[in-house]
């Protein structure tokens, strides 16, 4: 089952964050990678960009996405987001 991305367009969700999801999700359907952010990861995303920003958000969900999928995770946010966005890390955890 997919994630509802005009839902989270209507709870006013960072259009970016949508955009991001909706190109993962398009990934995902081809076989081209294993996971796509969902509307639970895009509620969490508008909670931590109130209180971080959307760079931290956009890093959060670079950290979400599974190793193997974080090259292409990373292309698709920074496409989106602009500059440089890395995972969100506490000390070298990631």
């Amino acid at each position: 089952m997919s994630s509802d991305y005009d839902l989270a367009k209507q709870l006013k969700t960072d259009p970016r964050a949508v955009r991001v999801a909706r190109n993962l999700a398009t990934k995902q359907d081809k076989g081209e990678i294993g996971w796509a952010p969902q509307l639970r990861e895009l509620i969490a995303f508008d909670r931590i960009a109130a209180v971080l920003g959307a760079h931290a958000a956009a890093g959060n969900l670079l950290n979400l996405a599974p190793e193997e999928d974080r090259d292409t995770v990373a292309a698709v946010v920074r496409s989106a987001f602009g500059g440089t966005v890395a995972p969100l890390a506490l000390g070298a955890r990631i």
